[in-house]
This record gives structure tokens, C-alpha cells and sequence, in this order.
């Protein structure tokens, strides 16, 4: 295992709840018992710099959302690997292998040392009326990226 899995102590849960409410758009309209809840279930990781945490092409079932720290996505690429963004606190990543259990686009991999709160499908499934409102905000965020994508598409053709 090349990162530390640790459980939430309560100082962590009341200081990542306020955090999260706020500026995690996955739990946008989410109150702070129903992030609670999520966090119950959820799995406190810790990866060191330069530690991968997924990796392009492989499967995952787990949402991360970063508490501390930076991460780099990078996509490999006719010339390489190409950095597609740097991540920070409140960012969340893997969200498209909740949606649809199928390969990583990219590879995450720790600037910094990194904490994450590690959501499983499971962990939203257990609670409907949550995960109705999670999926939801993961949909706008795609939705997003991918409208962010399509700009940057455009102006390279």
C-alpha cells in the first residue's frame, strides 16, 4: 500500500464539515448532517509527494476529494504526458468513476503532501435522497469540465 488510510478523528469531521458545505461543488445543497453522513463512510488518505493516486487507465470506484495539499492530472499524449491541471483543497477528482465504473481518463498524482477524503460508490448508494443530490452535482461539474475542455479544443484547432 503506498499511502496511509486513517479514520476521521471528531476534530476532523467538524472542521471538514463547514469546509466542505461551502466550497465542494459534488456537495452543493448538501446539508452539513448529510455530509456527515457521507463522511461516516468515508476514508481519510494521505498520499506523499510524487505518489501516484489513481492512474490513466485503470479502474476505480472511488470519488477523492482533496482536504489539504495539491495533485497534478496529467493524460498521456502523442508527445508524453500532458498536465491538464493542478488540484487543491476543496477540489475533488473521480467523480466520472462513481458515474460509470470504466477506466481513469487521467493519472492524479500528489505535488504535495496530500490529504483526501475517499468516497465509494457504496458510501452514496447507502443514503438515496444524498446520493440523488450528489450525482446531481457531479453531473454539473462534468458538465463543466467538459464545456472548459471544448473551449480549449476549439482554440487549438
Amino acid at each position: 500500500m503506498n499511502w496511509t488510510k486513517q479514520e476521521f478523528s471528531f476534530h476532523d469531521t467538524q472542521r471538514l464539515l463547514f469546509k466542505l458545505a461551502e466550497r465542494v461543488k459534488a456537495f452543493n445543497g448538501l446539508t452539513t448532517n448529510e455530509i456527515s453522513e457521507l463522511l461516516e463512510s468515508a476514508e481519510k488518505c494521505i498520499y506523499q509527494p510524487g505518489q501516484s493516486i489513481v492512474s490513466e487507465g485503470s479502474v476505480g470506484m472511488f470519488m477523492y476529494i482533496i482536504t489539504d495539499g495539491e495533485a497534478v492530472v496529467t493524460k498521456k499524449g502523442r508527445s508524453g504526458d500532458a498536465e491538464l491541471a493542478t488540484l487543491g483543497p476543496t477540489d475533488s477528482f473521480g467523480e466520472m468513476a462513481l458515474a460509470d465504473r470504466e477506466s481513469r481518463s487521467a493519472t492524479v498524482t500528489a505535488k504535495s503532501e496530500c490529504t483526501l477524503i475517499r468516497l465509494s460508490e457504496k458510501a452514496i448508494d447507502t443514503q438515496p435522497s444524498i446520493g440523488l443530490k450528489v450525482f446531481r452535482n457531479i453531473c454539473r461539474v462534468l458538465s463543466e469540465r467538459l464545456r472548459n475542455a471544448d473551449e480549449q479544443l476549439v482554440w487549438r484547432l
